[in-house]
């Protein structure tokens, strides 16, 4: 979880009105979302929880990624 810290805080507004005000475009969502789901070094609870909490971050509508769950 860590190692995803400065990838979510690299992406913070500085400009933003609150802290917990910032965003992630689609495209770069769903390249991380496969990127975590398929690092085996986190727990597939946290990789999860980490995918479904920077998609809160994505305005608007954007599909998950298609993954083979059973790789």
């Amino acid at each position: 979880m860590e190692l995803f810290l400065p990838l979510i805080l690299g992406n913070h507004n500085p400009y933003a009105i609150g802290a917990y005000d910032w965003h992630i475009p689609c495209e770069r969502w769903q390249v991380r979302a496969v990127e975590i789901w398929e690092d085996e070094i986190i727990p597939e609870k946290d990789r999860r929880f980490l995918i479904n909490y920077l998609r809160g971050k994505v305005e608007g509508n954007c599909p998950y990624p298609i993954w083979d769950e059973n790789d």
